[in-house]
């Protein structure tokens, strides 16, 4: 928990977190408590859980994260208790460690994003799914949808789940069922009463059809309440559907073509680099991940089917191959190379590795000085990983410094845009200042170029405040902006200015749109 709770606060939001907030705000608020305002891009499960929160704490960011740290604490208890029901109670200990000590679970705690959310709802479902229940594990995984579409992806690992947690799993009834029915040559006794089999597919092929069904009625449900809520949004005729919404902000999915594959493959290294926090501790991750998988193989080739099925090792290769199945996914259709879609594997790459190096300390001997060496290792590995991720040293989860500053000049607009005939114009920070100006005096008017701007402005060229503000990574386009408006009488006066502590440099900085050699009144730029 303390690892988790380490940079709280640190920073402002990223984008779709600021966004998020000021989502669950309109709910909280009243003021749209259906979202028919906004183009909601995501299921509302998150969106209202924040906006409860915002009820009980009242609406900041710190409530939010608050949410997302809680989320991350249940998924430690989720992943010890699935742990604990398919390899026992010492393994779970170990996979707990290895989990709370997993960077990307760390960075993403103090966020507002909706992965943690569904990581949580993932593990339930797994946990559900480990007791045959494939009622409770629909309706779980169906939670997760109605937090995040990427919940679709995990479909096939519970169902597979739900078919192996039987202690006679449906794929060993199904070969004991194929291999008697195989042609055989006569017995010297052909005399002899036939014999019913000794081992009937019908009692668990009834009840693993039956964990399918349930499982589908369960995810069915929740995915029938989630379209009921967007049908009772009334909505505009330009604000679709969260489905086709989602679609649209993301672009749409395709099949990446096999020319795309080496430089996406590079773009989601340099994602899943970070998983271990730095290079040797992924790369222990990841060895010790593949362990326990290569193991499975030896037995499956040595003890044939039946024993591999009645073997914890059937675990291991559902949960690797599920995980390099997501990574392909991810890799040959074009999904973005973003960090949180792989926190929902971080859970069960811990548990994958506490298999792992509990199999190597094993071969070695428990009493053995190298398996004591690598169990110390291992330690120095992942907690010098989970330090980095605690201290905000990874380029995963939340903003790292890039948004720094912000509430400063969220206040300087506050106390310098008039109620009335104020004007913000914005381009690269819209959803920070959803959130950030709420309830702020003004307007607030988008530009995607110059010409937008001028179009706003030349019909009442005089009487109005008007801002305009640049990030410091986007200073390369205000000469653009700073031509077209000399082309038409205006000038660029900086107002307020933020500075990075680290070198100096610009951070964020306010301009005000005045008819050229116009004087400034009021306050001057200030530093």
């Amino acid at each position: 928990m303390l690892l988790r709770v380490w940079s709280f606060g640190w920073f402002p939001p990223r984008e779709d977190e600021a966004l998020y907030a000021y989502w669950a705000r309109l709910i909280h608020s009243g003021r749209d408590p259906m979202l028919e305002r906004v183009a909601v891009d995501k299921p509302p499960f998150f969106l209202y859980t924040l906006a409860r929160f915002f009820d009980w704490l009242g609406p900041s960011l710190q409530t939010g994260r608050l949410l997302n740290e809680l989320l991350s604490l249940a998924a430690l208890v989720l992943l010890w208790w699935l742990a604990r029901r398919l390899y026992g109670s010492g393994l779970a200990l170990l996979a707990l460690a290895i989990f709370a000590l997993s960077p990307f679970a760390i960075a993403f705690a103090p966020t507002l994003y909706t992965d943690p959310m569904l990581t949580a709802w993932v593990l339930l479902a797994l946990v559900t799914a480990s007791y045959g229940s494939g009622l409770a594990a629909g309706l779980a995984l169906g939670m997760g949808f109605a937090t995040k579409q990427t919940a679709l992806l995990f479909i096939p690992l519970i169902v597979f789940a739900l078919l192996l947690t039987s202690r006679k799993p449906l794929f060993l009834t199904l070969l004991a069922h194929l291999r008697s029915r195989a042609p055989s040559l006569p017995r010297p006794h052909a005399h002899s009463p036939i014999r019913p089999l000794a081992h009937s597919p019908s009692r668990p092929l009834t009840h693993s059809l039956l964990r399918l069904l349930t499982f589908a009625a369960g995810f069915y449900y929740i995915w029938r309440k989630i379209w009921q809520w967007d049908g009772w949004r009334i909505l505009p005729a330009e604000i679709p559907n969260f489905w086709e919404q989602s679609w649209n902000s993301y672009g749409g999915l395709a099949l990446a073509s096999p020319d795309q594959w080496p430089q996406r493959a590079l773009a989601w290294v340099d994602v899943w680099r970070w998983l271990g926090g730095w290079l040797p501790g992924t790369l222990v991750l990841l060895i010790l991940t593949l362990i326990p998988g290569l193991i499975a193989i030896v037995h499956f080739k040595r003890r044939g089917p039946s024993a591999f099925l009645r073997s914890s090792h059937r675990w291991d290769a559902l949960f690797l191959t599920f995980i390099l199945a997501y990574a392909l996914i991810h890799l040959i259709i074009t999904f973005q190379p973003w960090d949180r879609y792989l926190l929902p594997l971080a859970p069960l790459l811990a548990l994958l590795a506490a298999r792992g190096l509990r199999m190597s300390w094993s071969r070695l001997g428990p009493r053995s000085p190298r398996s004591s060496l690598i169990l110390a290792a291992a330690a120095l590995v992942f907690a010098t990983g989970a330090s980095r991720a605690a201290a905000a040293r990874i380029p995963v989860g939340g903003d790292h410094g890039a948004y720094a500053g912000i509430e400063s000049v969220a206040q300087f607009l506050q106390q310098n845009t008039p109620i009335q005939r104020g004007v913000l114009y914005h381009r690269w920070l819209g959803w920070h200042w959803q959130w950030y100006l709420w309830g702020a005096a003004g307007g607030r008017v988008y530009w995607a170029n110059p010409d937008m701007l001028l179009a706003d402005i030349l019909p009442n060229p005089e009487g109005y405040t008007r801002f305009v503000v640049f990030p410091g990574w986007r200073l390369d386009h205000k000469p653009e902006l700073e031509r077209a408006l000399a082309s038409r009488g205006f000038d660029l006066q900086p107002r307020f200015i933020v500075r990075r502590a680290a070198d100096n440099g610009i951070q964020f900085i306010v301009f005000q749109i005045l008819p050229a050699n116009q004087p400034m009144r009021g306050r001057g730029a200030l530093p």
